[in-house]
């Protein structure tokens, strides 16, 4: 749907075909603004492919129960404002995200853990219905144009967007009212570049400085390449000074760079942004989640006891991963005697296999870099925001939606759902402006 450039003013200009973009286009033009958006890709919503492995993880019911969803949804949330997304998913949250949908004619369905997504689990069906309806509704989407620069003016009109465009070369277009929902810096070759970065800095925005969110950690270890590919449910702690900052549970994926899996994945936040600021980050895994260090230590010690005549490495299998073995052996001190039985054991090797299968700690060196990384965590500083709006404060007229903030969500459908609540909320809150409600 590239509709004709011949039109080059409307009332509002969305810059960003992605998900808070496409909701925002919706939502506004069904509030009777003039809408139009400009998209530098050939095709409306790339990012949205990729996400739930293509099935797309539209939201997470999981946290739609109680008396204030809002209230329960903001600790899966991460912003230098923590309480910035509250008023945002006050007036659109998981509900009205199920309702919207619904109405379009892409009804959901919960697979696991609260995450919802498109009844056909294809995310190209969310692109579908977004194509149709905006088809529906006659607003046009300008492809294969890149946004160069935003001029401000005082008259009218008071946005002049120039644009590079594979056809007809330099474009200017202008609208009354403009929304920034052009992503991060997550998965570049759909488009999410951090070029909306560059355009609210020269509006005289700040930026809080971007790193990867949900993504994998890179570790210090001599033995990521035996360890390769082995799973195990337990617990991750990223440890700053001794103390744990964040705990999360789940499968554990080590790999030849590291550790991946959920928990990993929640956890990377908290660890990209300490070792951005020179911290030292130990990730510390716990192998045995059901079991206190005690009964850790009694278990063992009872197992020990009945096999005494095993070797310590026979002893183990049934109880970690084989591959994990010889590891854990050499982690606690045995490189020279794999062979030692459990019999002949030291107290003092015993009780580093115990404390391993607790506190399996390990130096964090990095994350994956933004390629492999689900969302952003930094960006437009909210404090440049109005509340309960996302209007910018400096430049009236000028709306915020979507990843290009500095608010990010856990892995689940969180971060979709502050697409669809931020690209709403911003539509409603311009309709409002407009009738002069505000």
């Amino acid at each position: 749907m590239n509709k004709s450039q011949s039109s080059k003013h409307h009332t509002l200009l969305i810059i960003g075909a992605g998900a808070s973009g496409l909701m925002a286009a919706v939502t506004a033009r069904d509030l009777g603004i003039d809408t139009a958006i400009i998209e530098s890709n050939d095709r409306l919503g790339k990012k949205v492919l990729t996400t739930g492995n293509g099935r797309c993880n539209i939201t997470n019911k999981s946290t739609a129960t109680g008396t204030d969803e809002a209230l329960n949804l903001s600790s899966k949330y991460h912003s230098n404002q923590a309480e910035f997304p509250l008023p945002v998913l006050r007036q659109f949250g998981v509900r009205q995200t199920v309702d919207f949908f619904n109405t379009l004619g892409l009804p959901l369905i919960a697979i696991e853990n609260g995450r919802m997504y498109p009844m056909s689990l294809q995310a190209a069906s969310v692109l579908n219905i977004f194509q149709i309806a905006l088809e529906d509704r006659n607003v046009p989407i300008y492809f294969k144009t890149k946004v160069l620069d935003v001029i401000v003016s005082e008259g009218h009109p008071r946005f002049s967007i120039q644009c590079q465009t594979e056809n007809e070369g330099e474009v200017t277009y202008t609208s009354d009212y403009l929304f920034l929902c052009t992503g991060g810096l997550t998965a570049p070759k759909t488009g999410t570049d951090g070029s909306g970065y560059t355009l609210a800095q020269r509006l005289g925005h700040t930026l809080i400085d971007p790193v990867p969110g949900i993504v994998q950690l890179k570790l210090d270890s001599p033995y990521l390449a035996e360890l390769s590919g082995v799973k195990f449910e337990g617990w991750g702690h990223i440890l700053v000074n001794g103390e744990v900052i964040r705990s999360e549970y789940g499968e554990v994926l080590f790999t030849n760079y590291g550790a991946s899996g959920p928990p990993i994945l929640q956890l990377s936040r908290k660890a990209a942004y300490q070792l951005g600021q020179g911290k030292r980050v130990i990730l510390s895994l716990d192998m045995m989640p059901d079991r206190t260090e005690e009964e850790v230590v009694d278990f063992l010690d009872t197992h020990w006891g009945m096999f005494g005549h095993r070797t310590v490495a026979n002893s183990l299998i049934g109880i970690v991963n084989k591959k994990l073995i010889p590891v854990l052996l050499k982690e606690a001190g045995m490189d020279e005697d794999q062979n030692l039985l459990c019999q002949d054991m030291s107290w003092k090797t015993r009780k580093a296999l115990c404390g391993l299968m607790k506190r399996w700690n390990f130096i964090v060196t990095d994350t994956n870099g933004f390629p492999n990384a689900q969302t952003t965590a930094g960006g437009i500083d909210t404090r440049d925001l109005q509340e309960g709006t996302l209007e910018s404060k400096l430049v009236p007229g000028l709306y915020f939606a979507g990843e290009v903030m500095d608010v990010d969500g856990d892995c689940g459908g969180y971060n979709l759902q502050w697409a669809w609540s931020s690209g709403h909320t911003a539509a409603t809150a311009l309709a409002d402006r407009i009738a002069g409600k505000r």
